[in-house]
């Protein structure tokens, strides 16, 4: 065969594997229709066309974006599962370019439990001055999902909310699925380790500061767990004045988290308390920490724990059942006990309030100082043992000098009378860094040759997800659980489960063609 001859079958080639117009408008149809009638209407039309496994990968990865109308900050709205709008945020750095992938920073905000979203949401992102610079400076798009009471960053209205947002902001810009991270203050640390512990697909890494990993779990009642921290890097920061979470208390919790295999470089910053006064010196780290870690998509091992069939998955592996036989010989709970000294009334301010002294918007649990002196919702502290209050700021003011176990005296106005209300900060109490209750399943899972090698603990069932970038198609895929062989056969890709995996995950990078499911007897 002549080198002419060569050159005509190559292009030939190239001219029939070529999506067809018809086809890409229907895979765009199907991607962006919002009835799930119709949806199923052009899922049947595609299928029609009979396109090859490339041809469909090759659309799903070249999707065209468009020029946005606005850049800088843009207010948009998400409806969460529970049926209510919630406003989120985007940064669009002026520099972005549709027809390149741009990374996407997630910032969570602190006090997710607050009742009440900020009213004015530009004028809240734009607190965050040291981000917004940054964003700008390295071409980066910034998310701020806005959660509250409810819908907070460990629960399913939260959580679902933000997940749905990535998906949105993947489907408006055109984003590097490879360096997507989340970041946050205080709630915001805290909820970035909630995630890595419990969604890290979707991220290259995490950077938590002045969080605490145990806050998810404790306050969203959710098992959580340290192995799980082994499969993204994260960049941790505390300072050691923090009145919530000191690093004599987050160390050992740190020291614990790299104990159990967890990716962690854990930074301290002395002289600061419960603030972001390091930023400064921080940020430019951050871009370094970012450009380092693109996401492994692929990575040949994973180790991970859950005690949710829902919260099973991470990357190519999940766990859908656990069988509670009992935990395997090899099996380790990274767990402590801690102390709870903190000093905290049990109560959040009405940040809408403007007057002299700080009015209670909602009393915080029934055990806390506030719920047992009978302080109630509009009450305004005046004086704290005779000194006024006129500020937050006063109140924390007081709250350093105290200790558990301490009386303390409390003026309320409320109906406009003022109210002696006297009582005892609780006694230190000893707490549990993560709940545990329920059975759970670990497993250590590696891959070589087409080989999957799954050491387990309490496994029921799993599914290994395939990619033809990590598995080879032409040969056999081979599991083995604990040594013996439970799956040797070949894997053929598969175009539905392909379009609805997409459309699922809204991953350019990460394109899946099928699923093994084994269920262990």
């Amino acid at each position: 065969m002549s080198i002419w001859q060569k050159i005509i079958i190559f292009l030939l080639f190239l001219v029939l594997s070529a999506p067809s117009a018809n086809l890409g408008d229907l895979l765009n149809d199907y991607l962006n229709t919002e009835s799930p009638i119709m949806r199923e209407k052009i899922m049947r039309a595609i299928l029609k066309e009979k396109p090859s496994v490339d041809t469909i990968i090759k659309l799903l990865k070249n999707i065209d974006y468009e020029e946005p109308v606005k850049k800088g900050l843009i207010v948009s709205e998400n409806q969460c599962i529970d049926g209510v709008k919630r406003p989120f945020c985007w940064y669009i750095p002026e520099t972005y370019d549709p027809q390149k992938k741009t990374p996407l920073i997630v910032y969570l905000h602190g006090g997710v439990s607050t009742p009440d979203i900020p009213d004015s949401i530009e004028e809240y992102v734009k607190e965050e001055s040291f981000f917004l610079a940054f964003a700008e400076k390295n071409s980066y798009i910034l998310l701020f999902p806005f959660g509250q009471a409810g819908a907070t960053w460990w629960d399913s209205v939260g959580v679902s909310n933000v997940l749905s947002q990535i998906r949105i902001t993947k489907k408006k810009f055109n984003i590097d699925d490879n360096r997507v991270f989340m970041t946050g203050f205080s709630d915001g640390g805290s909820g970035s380790f909630f995630f890595a512990m419990c969604y890290p697909t979707d991220f290259a890494g995490f950077i938590p500061l002045n969080g605490h990993p145990g806050v998810g779990s404790n306050n969203g009642g959710i098992q959580t767990y340290f192995v799980n921290l082994y499969n993204r890097p994260l960049y941790v920061i505390n300072t050691d004045l923090d009145r919530l979470y000191p690093d004599k208390e987050m160390g050992p919790v740190m020291e614990l988290a790299q104990n159990a295999g967890a990716n962690i470089l854990y930074r301290i910053y002395t002289g600061i308390g419960h603030d972001f006064a390091y930023g400064n010196k921080e940020i430019p780290l951050f871009n370094k920490f970012i450009e380092l870690h693109p996401r492994n998509l692929n990575q040949s091992v994973i180790r991970w724990e859950t005690a949710y069939p829902k919260l099973g998955r991470c990357m190519w592996f999940s766990i859908d059942s656990i069988n509670p036989a009992g935990y395997a010989d090899w099996y380790k709970d990274y767990n402590m006990e801690l102390i709870n000294d903190r000093i905290v009334f049990g109560f959040w301010p009405d940040d809408k309030y403007k007057g002299s002294g700080v009015r209670v918007a909602k009393v915080v649990g029934d055990s806390s100082l506030c719920a047992l002196i009978g302080i109630k919702e509009g009450d305004i502290f005046v004086k704290l043992e005779g000194k006024e209050v006129k500020s937050i700021d006063d109140i924390n003011d007081y709250k350093a000098k105290k200790k558990r176990g301490d009386l303390t005296e409390i003026a309320i106005q409320r109906d406009g009378s003022e109210i002696n209300l006297k009582g005892k900060f609780p006694e230190v109490t000893k707490y549990n860094l993560f709940r545990r209750g329920l059975p759970s399943a670990c497993v250590g899972v590696s891959f070589s040759a087409n080989k999957f090698y799954i050491k387990s603990s309490q496994l029921g069932a799993f599914t290994n997800y395939i990619d033809p970038d990590m598995v080879q198609l032409d040969q056999n895929v081979i599991i083995y659980v604990d040594g013996k062989k439970v799956y040797d056969d070949r894997v053929k890709p598969d175009l539905e489960f392909i379009i609805r995996n997409f459309f699922e995950n809204w991953d350019r990078e990460q394109i899946y063609v099928n699923k093994i499911h084994i269920s262990l007897k």
